[in-house]
């Protein structure tokens, strides 16, 4: 994070008025895990996606024509590959999520990026500290990756950590009790769908180059992704790349990813995801 000029993570503020009506709608838990048994990427992430499209439309949020798609991405492991130099070396990040919202039809998913969802089971998302590292590492690919400044949502459809990129700094939200900054899950979804109808553009063809209109929390969300725009360019091309490599037969995609990685010549690889 300090490479990208920003002070680090802190405690989110949340926006001071909801959409009307709002408070009177509730976020119903997804309550469908099993404890053995299922295999989590079959079975729970179309699961899951299908219980948010759900619970983001009580919130108002339209899909289909002039409003959001939400794909299922997580068979696409390196769309949100970027590369980090630091010091004498650069550090290749590959890796992806599992389900992102877009503006309808943007292509490809990535440039567009709105919220990323990363679906977790209920042992694994026991705190902030259980997913902080992926969840920046998720919004960095992000924000080098979209032209369109995202949340990312970690969540098992119960507990939910997000983080925003907001000015200097990452926001973090969470509803773990017994804390001070923990927030309620039903604030929880009014944040991800206040992001979606008052923050976000549904113009698949949105640009951070372009001029912002006079909406400030855009503004405030859009100086982490121009920073990052700026230090992460090591990276270029790299993702698509990797991409056009996975879409080769079988038979050849293990040395063509091998080539590429080893044409970067990169001296440390990590994964994300």
């Amino acid at each position: 994070m300090n490479a990208l000029g920003l002070s680090g993570m802190i405690p989110g503020v949340l926006p001071k008025r909801w959409s009307r009506g709002w408070n009177k709608k509730h976020f119903v838990p997804f309550m469908k895990w099993q404890t053995q048994g299922e295999i989590y990427e079959n079975t729970y992430a179309p699961q899951l996606l299908h219980h948010f499209v759900g619970a983001l439309t009580v919130f108002d949020v339209p899909f289909g024509v002039g409003g959001f798609d939400f794909k299922d991405v997580h068979t696409q492991k390196t769309r949100l590959s970027f590369a980090c130099t630091t010091g004498a070396s650069t550090i290749l990040f590959t890796g992806g999520t599992d389900a992102v919202v877009i503006p309808h039809g943007a292509i490809p998913w990535q440039g567009q990026t709105q919220i990323l969802f990363d679906w977790k089971r209920p042992s694994d998302l026991q705190s902030v500290e259980s997913v902080v590292t992926q969840a920046q590492l998720q919004l960095m690919g992000a924000l080098y990756n979209s032209r369109h400044p995202a949340l990312v949502v970690f969540t098992d459809g119960v507990n939910f950590v997000i983080l925003q990129p907001w000015g200097c700094a990452i926001q973090y939200y969470h509803i773990f009790s017994g804390t001070d900054d923990c927030i309620h899950v039903d604030d929880a979804m009014r944040l991800i769908s206040h992001h979606l109808l008052h923050i976000c553009s549904r113009d698949g063809a949105f640009s951070h180059m372009a001029p912002v209109p006079e909406n400030t929390e855009l503004s405030m969300e859009l100086a982490p992704l121009l920073a990052a725009k700026k230090e992460l360019g090591e990276g270029e091309g790299l993702a698509a790349q990797l991409q056009l490599d996975r879409d080769l037969p079988p038979n050849e995609r293990l040395e063509s990813v091998s080539n590429t990685i080893l044409a970067w010549r990169q001296p440390n690889l990590s994964y994300f995801g």
